[in-house]
């Protein structure tokens, strides 16, 4: 592992860690590029469940996080500018309360993932695939962040 996973990883174990040591539940989100909507939702429920989930998320294909997502959640007084992009093998070995997959290729490489053997998956459209077709960039990732607000808060209250 590099220095900078090695960081990376210490960080989010002392993040999971905190979280176990104080009750709460903990959920990761996974998504192809861990860029947009796994990004996204963790920063809604660590925003608005604070209290009873910790939130994480990760790709098996990490890249930057999108400008637009960071831009979309300041807008609603979420500050993202704290999370990072993260390979998926940094949560190999740590026990979710919940796993949920956002796109169906990472729904896919679940399957077949190391010590991933239950988890959701709750799809959500790639703005960037959109995006990239159409105009309006930023209303297709405001859209996201409302439909994920909607499906993921109401969910994870109910478990």
């Amino acid at each position: 592992m590099e220095e900078k996973d090695t960081g990376l990883f210490n960080e989010e174990l002392s993040r999971y860690q905190k979280a176990k040591d104080e009750g709460r539940k903990t959920v990761l989100f996974i998504c192809t590029a861990n860029v947009v909507r796994s990004q996204m939702a963790e920063a809604l429920v660590n925003h608005f469940l604070k209290d009873k989930w910790a939130a994480f998320s990760a790709g098996f294909l990490p890249l930057e996080i999108h400008p637009m997502v960071k831009k979309v959640l300041q807008e609603i007084g979420i500050d993202p500018s704290s999370q990072k992009s993260k390979h998926l093998d940094i949560f190999k070995g740590l026990k979710f309360d919940q796993v949920i997959t956002l796109c169906s290729d990472a729904d896919q490489v679940c399957a077949y993932y190391p010590g991933l053997t239950e988890w959701s998956h709750v799809p959500f459209q790639d703005p960037l695939l959109t995006y990239r077709i159409s105009f309006g960039g930023k209303g297709l990732f405001r859209e996201l962040r409302k439909k994920m607000k909607r499906t993921l808060i109401p969910y994870l209250e109910d478990l």
